[in-house]
């Protein structure tokens, strides 16, 4: 493997024209790590960049569906692309942990001798009844094997130097010795999924699917030195984090839906789907994440145009107008918005000392600006911070938002 400065390899898009793909792309063995817009690259600092790599790969894990060398057909396309690097990671972690694979597979036989396996005894072998008590004349007993052929071990051998040889630079500048065996597609699917049927080692049968995603993805077209993991689409992996952060589940019932009456008959229109609805307080806040450059070019053109605008003012106007929403929140709940876009908050851009940033509002001469909804606050919200906050709703984070968008929207109403 080739020895080169990570650092070299890292670099921030910008979301212009084709420079949109977010994560790790090897092209001919150059390979380039791609973070999104409005990231802070720890360049100066190698353990917190390998940090950042680690963040970068597990946000799109767990933000796009993937599921090692399969994609899963969700109802957004996030045109990701198929490089099973959750499996490269996996058999690494486990070659660091236990070494190479040796075959030890506990066996099972039927005799009168050994160390009884009661559990397997009692489900497979038919008691002798007497004087109302049981009797076993045979038994399911342990028996400890080494398989001679090894064929495991090899193919073990072999994705771990696969993994080393795609991702080995991100953990160590060395590599693993040479594998014994030369690629077989089908004699290591075979061995492998043998041996993920009969496998009761949790840890071994996730080892055992790992090597099988490598083999597929090896067996694949791809070509050997190319390959990407990551997406194409990051405005959908931003939702999700703003979504997963400040969002609740059941957002669908603050839905505005719409209806045609035709001939008598009522027909039901796709409803209206703002990103988030947060709660906080009785309140309810309309949430529109919005992957946008403003926070990278301080530009008024990148911010959210008029259509967004009236979405979001529909919405809110929708959830602030129906009585089934007061008898849920109470007299007196408020509705707020406002559009939640990325930014690097110790970049040269900004240098706050905060995550969160209120940069102006957003409002339309149609309304007289006076309801707490009328005016969408802009707030940016710095990249890293949410990525690394992105596990499950929280409520710190929860009450920051919510009090740096009403004491704005309450200052202008004063």
């Amino acid at each position: 493997m080739k020895r080169f400065s990570i650092q070299d390899k890292c670099r921030v898009n910008t979301n212009k024209e084709a420079d949109t793909f977010v994560g790790i792309k090897c092209e001919d063995g150059d390979i380039s790590i791609n973070f999104p817009l409005g990231y802070d690259v720890s360049y100066d600092d190698d353990k917190e960049l390998h940090k950042d790599i680690l963040l970068l790969f597990n946000t799109i894990r767990t933000t796009t569906g993937r599921r090692d060398s399969e994609i899963e057909n969700g109802h957004k396309a996030y045109n990701e692309t198929a490089f099973p690097i959750q499996a490269y990671m996996s058999v690494i972690y486990d070659f660091y942990a236990r070494g190479y694979y040796k075959e030890r597979e506990r066996k099972h036989n039927v005799a009168r001798r050994g160390k009884i396996n009661w559990n397997r005894t009692i489900k497979t072998q038919k008691p002798c009844i007497q004087n109302g008590n049981a009797f076993y004349l045979d038994f399911i007993v342990n028996k400890n094997t080494i398989n001679s052929d090894q064929m495991i071990t090899h193919i073990h051998e072999y994705c771990v130097y696969e993994s080393f040889s795609k991702i080995g630079w991100l953990f160590t500048s060395s590599m693993p010795e040479r594998p014994k065996i030369k690629f077989n597609e089908r004699l290591f699917r075979t061995v492998l999924k043998e041996k993920i049927g009969s496998t009761y080692n949790d840890k071994n049968k996730a080892l055992f699917l790992s090597m099988l995603a490598i083999i597929d993805y090896r067996g694949s077209n791809c070509k050997n030195k190319n390959f990407k993991y990551g997406t194409y689409r990051f405005e959908y992996v931003w939702e999700d984090l703003i979504d997963r952060v400040y969002g609740i589940l059941n957002k669908q019932d603050y839905f505005p839906v719409t209806y045609w009456k035709v001939a008598e008959k009522e027909y039901s229109n796709a409803p209206l789907e703002p990103d988030t609805i947060m709660i906080y307080n009785g309140n309810v806040y309309v949430l529109d994440a919005k992957y946008y450059k403003y926070g990278a070019t301080k530009e008024v053109k990148d911010l959210p145009e008029s259509t967004s605008i009236n979405k979001q003012i529909t919405y809110a106007e929708y959830i602030a107008e129906q009585e089934k929403y007061t008898k849920i929140h109470g007299e007196g709940f408020k509705v707020y918005n406002a559009f939640l876009m990325p930014f690097n908050s110790i970049g040269n851009n900004w240098r706050t000392n905060g995550n969160l940033l209120r940069i102006g509002e957003a409002y339309g001469e149609w309304k007289s600006n006076k309801k707490s909804y009328e005016k969408v606050q802009g707030i940016l919200i710095d990249v890293k911070h949410l990525m690394k906050i992105s596990t499950r709703q929280n409520l710190d984070e929860i009450i920051s938002l919510a009090n740096k968008i009403q004491q704005y929207v309450e200052r202008e109403n004063v």
